[in-house]
């Protein structure tokens, strides 16, 4: 069974705790979905990245539709490790990426708004060829699925949700405002330490 990563919601200026709420439902639901599924198939592992290995085993019809069901719960649940309602600056080798790949700080900012403004789906920072890199992907795929799957076989750092319901109470059609206030609540510890670890098994 895995359990859900519990955030602590305390008054910020990015999510009212209504619209927190929101977003936690559609988590809860996404981990009680896998953990079905994999009760339901017997399906026994060690650590939930074994479970992106496990989608080549399974049928055709079972691999379409656990990854939807794997890619729902790790989409949300990156997005809700990379949050802080505890500002934090931008630090380390994560840092030092942004600066090798847009120059500085504000351009990297620029371009994360740029690129996802007017998407809907989910938005990536992933890091590829000692570089970063702004993906989209549609529904519930995920990069670390097969480009077959709709993924790139990357290792994500940072995930944003992009659908309506990730934004719609705090900021109705704004979501450009939504963008702005997700940089300033960004878990800079979590992305370094993703990072890091991606360095060292590499």
């Amino acid at each position: 069974m895995i359990k859900i990563f519990n955030i602590n919601y305390k008054k910020n200026d990015f999510l009212s705790k209504e619209q927190f709420d929101v977003q936690k439902k559609f988590y809860l639901n996404s981990l009680n979905n896998l953990n079905f599924f994999l009760l339901s198939k017997k399906i026994f592992f060690k650590n939930k990245f074994e479970l992106i290995d496990i989608l080549s085993d399974l049928s055709e019809f079972d691999k379409n539709h656990f990854s939807n069901i794997l890619g729902n719960y790790l989409n949300c649940d990156y997005y809700f490790k990379n949050i802080s309602f505890n500002k934090n600056n931008c630090f380390g080798e994560i840092y030092k990426k942004i600066i090798e790949t847009y120059n500085n700080y504000e351009n990297f900012e620029f371009n994360f708004i740029k690129i996802f403004e007017n998407f809907n789906g989910w938005g990536w920072i992933i890091y590829n060829n000692n570089r970063l890199c702004f993906v989209k992907t549609f529904e519930n795929n995920n990069p670390l699925f097969s480009i077959d799957l709709g993924g790139y076989n990357s290792i994500p750092l940072l995930c944003i949700d992009l659908h309506e319901h990730s934004y719609y109470l705090d900021y109705f059609n704004n979501k450009k405002k939504y963008l702005k206030n997700f940089l300033k609540n960004i878990n800079w510890y979590e992305i370094e330490n993703r990072l890091q670890n991606l360095i060292l098994n590499n």
